[in-house]
């Protein structure tokens, strides 16, 4: 029987044959200059990319209701006005798009009832924000149905309660 051949070529660093210093060395010059420039970035705020601070037009101030029966409310948060009600089992893109900034509460500690924003912001954007976290959902990355339902729920005044 025929004893298998031992390969000459190895694609790891062994004793006989140890990483080479010269890109070990180029390696960590790379990741101190990525550490180095992410901190001056932080520390700076040079090329960190955000969500621009733009001028609210027109604003809703909204409060979801869960039910104990499994039904759920998109309510206005000052009349307390039912805007959208769902039976259990069934789905609606605002009281889940609202369910998910509650999610985000509860897991960052936040169980206050404070209401979310559903704002029109001067650039044209229709926006759900939750002022007590940064978190913003810009609606037009789901579709134009699903922005003319929140459309239909700013107030026709355009004062949202303010």
């Amino acid at each position: 029987m025929a004893k298998p051949r031992q390969s000459a070529i190895n694609f790891y660093p062994t004793p006989d044959r140890p990483i080479p210093k010269p890109i070990l060395f180029g390696a960590a010059a790379l990741a101190l200059g990525a550490i180095a420039v992410i901190g001056t970035g932080r520390a700076t705020g040079i090329g960190i990319a955000g969500t621009p601070t733009v001028e609210t037009l027109a604003y809703r101030e909204l409060a979801l209701d869960e039910r104990t029966d499994g039904s759920a409310a998109l309510l206005d948060a000052h009349s307390r006005e039912a805007l959208i009600t769902i039976v259990e089992g069934e789905g609606a893109f605002a009281i889940e798009a609202l369910r998910n900034l509650q999610r985000n509460r509860l897991r960052k500690g936040i169980d206050d009832a404070a209401p979310f924003l559903l704002a029109l912001k001067a650039d044209g954007r229709l926006v759900l924000e939750d002022p007590r976290t940064p978190q913003q959902v810009e609606l037009r990355a789901f579709g134009e149905t699903n922005i003319q339902a929140f459309a239909a729920l700013l107030d026709p005044t355009g004062e949202g309660g303010q």
